[in-house]
């Protein structure tokens, strides 16, 4: 089905999804950035299973620290810790537990982790990632931003970059602006090398949505970077570790352009597109979604989310 220029999937099966990834015409090296964020809901197995086995030739999955993707946070409801040593026995203990670790070796992909090769300082010149950037795009807020590009990374610049995204819904807490809603766009504050990633959020999270779009800023001065927004197996709703889960929702969304993926797929469930600042700000910066796509979604709204 077609809403727009995104196409969106009612019953992801294997084949289905298939086609989905493969529409997209991703030339290689595929750079596949997952959702891995949270230990209690995450871009599942399967789903990475299946996007590996879409694509033809060189592919990288890649990820940052997170101090939610731990056992504490499946267990017992707490974040883990953020000392090195824990979190590389966290990221280990995580590729087992989600069986993502056989899928990687399935598909003999590579996985790189964006905050180890920070940490070890195998990142690309920042003074070529500025001029880069700003050749596109304005500036980034934070600079320190341009050196948080790993080399391998950057040996693969002018491949695709595909933000494999999960649907997550984030209302307000407290009185902190809120994101509402993480689709593909979203997806790339995770290539900031956590685990800690305060500065980026700003007090009250008063940055936040400024360094979503300057992620992508980079990101899209590389590569040519596409999206899917996916709830293959689940969706959620909330920020904590206790998210209200939506088991099988098998839907699943895709696009040649992020913004215009993520604004569809925020009218499709309900939101309005320019009411999400990250949106908003990345329709600025990127080129405005088409308000066609946005009609036809809201024509054929998805209820699976509502409460």
């Amino acid at each position: 089905m077609k809403i727009g220029k995104v196409t969106h999937i009612m019953s992801a099966d294997k084949h289905a999804f298939t086609n989905l990834i493969q529409g997209l015409d991703l030339k290689p090296p595929v750079i596949v950035k997952p959702n891995w964020g949270f230990s209690v809901v995450f871009t599942e197995a399967k789903v990475l299973d299946w996007v590996l086995e879409a694509l033809d030739g060189e592919a990288l999955v890649v990820e940052s620290y997170g101090w939610a993707r731990c056992k504490e946070a499946v267990y017992e409801k707490r974040y883990g810790s953020m000392e090195p040593d824990d979190l590389r026995a966290s990221d280990k203990w995580f590729l087992e537990y989600s069986g993502i670790g056989e899928v990687l070796a399935k598909h003999n992909v590579e996985f790189l982790n964006v905050t180890e090769e920070v940490w070890a300082g195998r990142i690309a010149d920042p003074t070529v990632i500025k001029q880069r950037v700003e050749d596109m795009f304005p500036a980034v807020h934070n600079e320190e931003m341009y050196a948080f590009v790993p080399s391998r990374l950057f040996e693969l610049q002018g491949g695709a970059f595909l933000s494999l995204s999960k649907l997550k819904f984030m209302p307000p807490e407290g009185d902190h602006p809120p994101i509402d809603i993480s689709l593909s766009i979203k997806n790339l504050f995770g290539m900031i090398p956590g685990p800690g990633r305060g500065k980026f959020h700003g007090k009250e999270n008063s940055l936040m949505n400024q360094s979503i779009v300057d992620m992508n800023k980079i990101y899209r001065s590389l590569f040519t970077v596409k999206g899917v927004v996916e709830a293959v197996q689940t969706a959620s709703r909330g920020m904590s570790l206790e998210p209200v889960i939506f088991d099988s929702p098998s839907l699943a969304w895709a696009c040649e352009d992020t913004v215009e993926l993520d604004a569809t797929v925020a009218a499709h469930v309900g939101l309005e597109p320019g009411e999400v600042n990250h949106i908003r700000l990345a329709a600025e910066c990127f080129g405005k979604w088409s308000n066609t796509g946005i009609s036809q979604a809201r024509e054929t709204p998805v209820t699976t989310f509502q409460e």
